[in-house]
């Protein structure tokens, strides 16, 4: 998952996280930045949970085979400037890929996206659905590029995450999965991803 989270991370330049700063009406791009990095493990990780679940995963697979191939990575600036036309709109429906992705936790995760980087709850929720297209398009591009079925995609989205992990002990920004104590809840996950944020 570290790869997929640095591809993110190369979309999501410097200009781009200035455009994206310009359409929420945040002040401070470096507060957005920083929104970012939680938004994209925050949203992985509940991916890569979709995907090792047998229902979920299916209909996460068939999405990202229908809607999500990569197309809008080669020109953000101009997607997110709506100078480039998106002409599946679906692509697009970061609202969508959101709620299908933390379901009833979305509030809980823009509250704890926007203690981390200084946003307020609105902006952190925006940004969220702002940013969701991309990473499920460098997702739908990894699978495509490999050929990967649906237990394949899985095992790239977990594989990688333990052995980080390992490697890196508890110096890495982030390395917490959604719900690792298994008691269904986001939040103790949500707190951990905060709390090395803010150490940074």
């Amino acid at each position: 998952m570290t790869n997929l989270i640095n591809e993110v991370s190369r979309h999501l330049n410097d200009d781009v996280i200035i455009q994206l700063s310009k359409q929420i009406g945040a002040q401070n791009p470096n507060q957005v930045k920083k929104a970012a990095q939680g938004i994209t493990e925050l949203l992985l990780n509940a991916i890569s949970k979709n995907a090792a679940h047998q229902e979920r995963g299916g209909g996460l697979f068939g999405a990202i085979q229908k809607d999500h191939d990569g197309g809008i990575l080669g020109d953000l600036m101009g997607v997110f400037r709506g100078q480039k036309q998106v002409n599946n709109p679906s692509t697009m429906n970061g609202a969508g890929i959101v709620s299908h992705l933390l379901g009833k936790q979305q509030l809980e995760a823009a509250q704890i996206i926007g203690q981390i980087s200084g946003l307020d709850i609105f902006k952190s929720g925006v940004l969220m659905q702002l940013i969701a297209p991309v990473i499920m398009g460098v997702v739908g591009q990894k699978q495509r590029s490999n050929g990967l079925d649906l237990g394949g995609l899985a095992q790239i989205l977990l594989g990688g995450g333990q052995q980080q992990q390992r490697s890196q002990g508890n110096s890495g920004v982030f390395g917490k999965l959604l719900d690792m104590d298994g008691d269904g809840s986001m939040m103790d996950d949500l707190l951990n991803i905060g709390m090395k944020i803010l150490k940074n």
